[in-house]
């Protein structure tokens, strides 16, 4: 039986989300539950808990808020350089490069990623897989429109090579958009794909406790292809790589082993 009203309310996001509060940080995610309760008028997470399953459009804005949306284009630069110069170790043509975007929110990295295949290996077929757990975030990287300000780390050839305006916003160009497959998964329920080339999981273990970012870069390992390569993000640091049949070739770079 749940013993506060915090154990309660991850028992309703569970039957009613299908989302296991309990692998993610508690201090955290019940900190953000509880401001978003007082800025939606919810005197407390009992009250947020019986909406949730009276109100249609309630567990969706609360998957939104919760989920990170902190994303853009070439987001740290340097990542992206180190990525550059480990392409060549990946498979090439006529095997086509699978790669996985986890946890890709509203697409700019899997767009980023495209265009640097695009420049890098010119005429290489590949295949493209961008997930996460939030539909809007998805609906958006599907739509391929985006701020300005999202495009601040895009120079201006690549503005011109790979956008349209569009008023006040940019429209990706459609080739790419449909490079990519864009689909709805939890890391932490969900069957990973098999034998992807390169997997990209970035800024997205955050919240997750250390027993959950465990079972999801366990998960991650098994998904990569022989002497494929895991890119993960500075809160996702691997202390022991081994452990994981993992060898770090690069800061924040691991091949499969």
């Amino acid at each position: 039986m749940p013993t506060d009203d915090y154990e309660a309310f991850q028992e309703a996001v569970l039957r009613v989300m299908h989302l296991d509060l309990r692998l993610y940080k508690r201090e955290q995610m019940e900190r953000r539950l509880r401001a978003y309760g007082q800025q939606h008028g919810f005197s407390d997470l009992k009250q947020l808990a019986k909406a949730l399953g009276s109100e249609a459009a309630l567990p969706q804005q609360l998957l939104s808020y919760l989920t990170i949306h902190v994303s853009e284009f070439f987001r740290d630069p340097r990542f992206f350089e180190q990525l550059r110069a480990l392409l060549p170790q990946l498979p090439g043509a006529p095997h086509a490069l699978r790669v996985w975007s986890a946890g890709c929110s509203i697409g700019a990295e899997a767009y980023s990623l495209v265009m640097l295949l695009s420049e890098e290996r010119p005429g290489q077929p590949y295949q493209v897989l961008a997930t996460d757990l939030d539909d809007q975030s998805l609906d958006k990287a599907r739509r391929g429109l985006y701020r300005e300000e999202e495009l601040r780390q895009v120079d201006l050839g690549r503005r011109r090579r790979y956008f349209a305006a569009e008023g006040k916003e940019f429209r990706i160009r459609p080739d790419l958009q449909r490079s990519i497959t864009f689909r709805h998964h939890d890391l932490l329920a969900d069957p990973y794909p098999a034998e992807q080339d390169l997997i990209l999981f970035r800024n997205v273990a955050i919240y997750f406790t250390e027993e959950a970012k465990d079972q999801v870069l366990h998960g991650l390992a098994r998904s990569l292809a022989a002497q494929g390569i895991l890119m993960v993000g500075s809160t996702e640091a691997i202390l022991r790589p081994q452990d994981y049949g993992l060898r770090q070739v690069r800061p924040f770079f691991f091949v499969r082993v």
